[in-house]
């Protein structure tokens, strides 16, 4: 279990920095929706992390839109923040 969270913690530090170009001095959190809260909590990230995309974005070779049509492509939904998901455990009990 670990070992599974380091792996999830390393990867978002590498798509932080190489991915966003963000500097490798940032803040990252575990947040734990309630059931069917998911895409009001995303919504509301979106709304707060993505005002400083507008900000960085002409810093970074990146633009929003480029990155949006790129994760399309390969199926993936795109945030304007890093997002993995991780269930470490489920339960299927009668």
């Amino acid at each position: 279990m670990v070992a599974w969270i380091h792996i999830k913690a390393m990867r978002v530090f590498v798509e932080s920095v190489l991915r966003f170009g963000m500097p490798p001095r940032f803040a990252s959190f575990v947040l734990a929706p309630k059931c069917g809260t998911q895409p009001n909590m995303r919504k509301a990230l979106a709304d707060i992390l993505g005002k400083n995309a507008s900000k960085e974005e002409s810093q970074s070779p990146y633009s929003h839109d480029k990155m949006a049509e790129a994760a399309a492509e390969d199926g993936e939904e795109y945030f304007p923040y890093v997002s993995f998901s991780f269930t470490p455990f489920t339960f299927h009990g009668k």
